[in-house]
């Protein structure tokens, strides 16, 4: 119960409760209003955590779309453990079985330099030049095609010191190894192949314990991989072998004692199931949203993100991403109805089963289309590659080389230019509208070209989704404005509060000057009653 202080005290007032009668006044004007914005607050935090919940959810989406990349039509397969195979391009398996043989892994060289005291020993100074190329009966020939590289000794120069120049060269990895025994001693690795073979010439006779003209220091030589395909014999520098089945990778990890079976085969009923898990995530989605965003006609309550534009939009997007064209896959775009796809009147999707398993069997390239982007290019001596996790625009591009300045450009956009690993010259891009795209000359020179590049549907909509929640996405764009509104419900409240108190502050000193009034109107009151009585008692 409330005890009006100020009554009690000045009980010959009015005898009205006026911190009652106070409290009644400031409630009827700031209650209305508080109760507004707790309401609008009530439904923005509702929202806030719907939001977020999106976000959840589209993240996961997200994700199952990114590992989706990896299903495919094919399946490829080794019987044995020492020869892995690995798809990397889908748009270039075909069906096939390969016989496989390892007789000898490649293998780098083995350089040691003994009879160290430490790693920290300084050295004589002078210069060492390495070059690379192969050893054969005790002559080295230096690959004319690899620039000598040489590292510079100071007498201040320690023995760790000349193992890190050396790592920083092409072709070379050098570290210092503890023997165990005292001494210490400096190892260099090559990498595999006989013709990375390694040849250090020293400036003056104060480094020629690091020397190797005379063919000395080896501990174990370099080695192509030695096998046999399909009953040929073949040798290549490295155990990673990407041209001997198309669109495959093999790594060689042991040799085998007889023939081996690689194969490649289509599984459609493990692509069948990746085209009903996609679906079953876009829908599922779709529903998600579509019940967020539900209007509550007819008495039914409203989504918490009804009538967000942002989110209307999203739903838009997700429906055309099922309608749009896929280019970039061939002459004609690919539509996901012809792969059985279908989109219902609600926006569901549904799969027509006999048509996907008619277009895995008869046109396995639209199924590509699906999981797998790709690219193209019109002359044989080009090839076209699309880095991981880039999204590049798709469609059929004009590549132009000049001659004279050695330079390209990409529907228009200029490419950068570069010389791989391989010797080969590159053209490509790492940010706009081409990004990840690269152009390599694979022999002879560069010419103009058409170029062909196609965004799989998958790809399509991960990118999508991924820049919806990136930092500056729609998703947490409205996230912030709902922040923003939650801050500012906040203030208002703090506003009406203060602007309670400051009323209740007034409304208490006009009752305080009131009761004074009265207070003073009783006392005269009572005066003139004294008065009257005492005229009364003399008469």
């Amino acid at each position: 119960m409330t005890v009006d202080y100020l009554s009690t005290l000045n009980s010959k007032g009015s005898g009205l409760n006026v911190t009652q009668l106070v409290t009644s006044i400031v409630d009827a004007e700031i209650e209305p209003a508080k109760a507004l914005v707790n309401e609008k607050s009530s439904a923005n935090e509702l929202s806030v955590s719907e939001i977020a919940l999106m976000r959840s959810r589209m993240d996961a989406v997200q994700g199952i779309f990114e590992n989706a990349g990896n299903g495919g039509l094919y399946r490829a397969q080794s019987s044995s453990a020492d020869i892995a195979l690995r798809v990397t391009d889908e748009h270039a398996l075909e069906e096939k079985s390969t016989q496989v043989a390892v007789t000898q892994l490649a293998a780098p060289q083995v350089l040691e330099f003994p009879n160290f005291d430490g790693a920290d020993d300084t050295l004589a100074a002078g210069t060492i030049t390495v070059d690379i190329g192969k050893w054969s009966g005790g002559t080295f020939t230096a690959n004319q095609d690899v620039t000598p590289q040489s590292v510079t000794v100071t007498a201040d120069t320690t023995l760790s010191d000349l193992a890190a120049q050396l790592t920083a060269l092409d072709g070379v990895t050098a570290e210092v190894v503890d023997k165990g025994d005292g001494s210490f001693s400096l190892s260099m690795v090559s990498e595999t192949g006989a013709s990375n073979s390694l040849r250090l010439t020293a400036s003056s006779s104060n480094l020629a314990a690091f020397d190797t003209t005379d063919g000395s220091s080896e501990v174990s030589a370099a080695l192509n991989a030695q096998l046999r395909v399909n009953g040929i014999s073949v040798e290549r520098p490295s155990n990673v072998l990407e041209d001997v089945v198309a669109g495959a990778e093999i790594t060689l990890r042991g040799v085998t004692s007889f023939d081996q079976s690689i194969s490649v085969a289509k599984d459609t009923e493990s692509a069948k199931a990746s085209v009903e898990a996609l679906i079953s995530q876009i829908n599922t989605l779709r529903n998600y949203i579509d019940t967020a965003t539900a209007r509550g006609v007819n008495g039914a309550e409203p989504g918490p993100l009804a009538g967000e534009p942002v989110i209307e939009a999203i739903k838009r997007d997700l429906m055309n991403f099922t309608t749009e064209p896929l280019n970039g896959f061939g002459a004609d775009p690919v539509y996901l109805s012809e792969i059985g796809i279908q989109t219902e009147l609600d926006g569901t999707l549904s799969l027509d089963s006999e048509k996907l398993m008619d277009v895995l069997d008869t046109e396995p390239e639209k199924f590509q289309a699906l999981f797998s982007s790709t690219g193209s290019i019109d002359v044989p001596n080009m090839d076209v590659s699309l880095a991981n996790g880039t999204y590049p625009s798709a469609g059929t591009f004009d590549f132009v080389y000049d001659d004279n300045t050695q330079t390209a450009t990409l529907n228009g956009e200029a490419l950068y230019g570069r010389t791989n690993a391989d010797g080969q010259r590159e053209f490509y891009r790492s940010t706009g509208v081409f990004e990840g795209v690269s152009v390599t000359v694979l022999d002879g020179v560069a010419s103009d070209a058409s170029v062909s590049l196609g965004l799989s549907f998958v790809d399509r909509v991960e990118a999508y989704l991924k820049e919806l929640l990136s930092a500056r996405g729609d998703v947490a764009t409205k996230e912030a404005a709902y922040t923003e509104r939650a801050s500012g419900y906040r203030n208002e409240l703090a506003e009406l509060d203060e602007r309670a108190l400051l009323l209740e502050a007034r409304q208490m000193e006009k009752f305080a000057k009131m009761e004074q009034a009265v207070t003073r109107l009783k006392s005269t009151g009572e005066y003139i009653t004294s008065m009257m009585d005492a005229w009364s008692k003399d008469d």
